[in-house]
């Protein structure tokens, strides 16, 4: 078998014939010629015979045999007659403005959804902002453009990155549990531009939104769908009790005088922990707390009886218990519970709606990790 036919074999790449093979240092250059003449406009699809103009370009390729591998070939320009505009043609081996082929970008795209982007660009040896580059590329050739159709419940919540500086708002689809939209911002006006995609007939049939109880989001909803139900989920909700319970925590912290503070160090990780996963050392720290600090232990009990209530076998059930509760977070002299109840009790409709059943690379990443975008899986080893 000659070295050409075994290396077509071996590629498996669609419209290419192995020309040669050279080294470059440490780097294998596989020279390939094309298998057809017609040029494709990247954008619209249209094909044309006459070049505007060539010139060789290498694609990144899966190592072959250890070895950076890279294929070397001609690439041309066209006048596109649809566009009316000259661009580089659209090859079957890469996708558009990309130096690597497509195994190697869906080899990125599997690892970047199963790791974070600094360790698939060190395995791979690619620059961290083109792990993103990539990212981008295959959500915007492989997302499903029926994802809008059909939707019923959807959740929204945002999202921090640089360091809480800046935010993503993110809608999921709750039947099918993936990110089917993500813009950058965390405004009314940012989740609007959702409800615009979307279109009147989809708005129709949304019947559910779940959120935190962001006035932001809030307004958005109820100008877009009045007629659907915003639901406050039980992750949000749950977690202003246990803020709650932290600021007490630190205020008794800062009042009381060192001796008086020495049962409490060391208590903050029991205090956020369910009852029913303390280990041996936090029902200890408890039990110091409920001898030594009344107003915490009470904090501390708010929280566990609240957190309870999602446990409710029904919504008249949940009903009753949170209206208990709220009575006894107003009389506990606890100025975040008392604040917490006032919260609650405004939102209250929202809650128990729930039902008490048990930037651009950014962007990227939530879809390819979050949506159901799959790859065909390479054996890698």
């Amino acid at each position: 078998m000659r070295v050409q036919t075994f290396l077509n074999r071996l590629l498996h790449l669609p419209g290419l014939w192995v020309q040669g093979v050279r080294f470059e240092g440490d780097r294998l250059i596989i020279s390939i010629r094309r298998r057809f003449r017609l040029l494709t406009c990247p954008v619209c699809g249209a094909q044309v015979r006459g070049r505007f103009g060539q010139k060789v370009r290498q694609w990144r390729h899966l190592a072959l045999w250890g070895l950076p591998t890279y294929l070397e070939g001609a690439i041309r320009r066209l006048r596109c007659p649809r566009c009316r505009r000259v661009r580089t043609e659209q090859v079957p081996w890469a996708r558009h403005d990309s130096d690597f082929t497509r195994p190697f970008e869906d080899v990125v795209a599997a690892l970047t959804q199963r790791l974070n982007q600094s360790a698939v660009a060190k395995m791979t040896g690619i620059a961290w902002p083109t792990v993103g580059n990539i990212a981008r590329r295959l959500v915007q050739e492989k997302l499903d453009p029926n994802r809008f159709d059909n939707l019923r419940r959807i959740g929204v919540d945002e999202i921090s990155y640089r360091r809480h500086h800046k935010y993503l708002t993110v809608v999921v689809d709750h039947d099918t549990g993936g990110v089917i939209w993500a813009a950058e911002g965390k405004s009314s006006k940012t989740l609007h531009r959702f409800f615009e995609l979307l279109g009147p007939e989809r708005l129709k049939t949304l019947e559910v939104v779940s959120m935190d109880m962001s006035a932001a989001y809030q307004k958005a909803v109820r100008e877009a769908l009045p007629h659907a139900d915003i639901v406050f989920d039980r992750f949000h909700v749950a977690r202003l009790a246990q803020q709650a319970l932290e600021e007490v925590r630190r205020d008794q912290m800062r009042e009381l005088e060192a001796e008086e503070r020495r049962p409490l160090k060391g208590s903050r990780w029991a205090l956020l922990k369910r009852s029913d996963t303390l280990n041996e050392d936090d029902v200890v720290k408890i039990s110091q707390i409920q001898q030594f600090n009344r107003p915490l232990y009470r904090a501390y009990l708010l929280d566990e009886s609240f957190l309870e209530i999602f446990d409710a076998p029904d919504t008249a059930s949940a009903r009753r218990e949170i209206k208990s509760w709220l009575s006894w977070a107003c009389r506990s002299r606890l100025k975040p519970f008392v604040r917490l109840a006032r919260t609650i009790r405004n939102h209250l409709d929202g809650i128990l709606r729930y039902g008490f059943h048990s930037a651009e690379s950014l962007i990227a990443m939530v879809y390819l990790c979050c949506s159901e975008i799959t790859f065909s899986q390479p054996q890698l080893v």
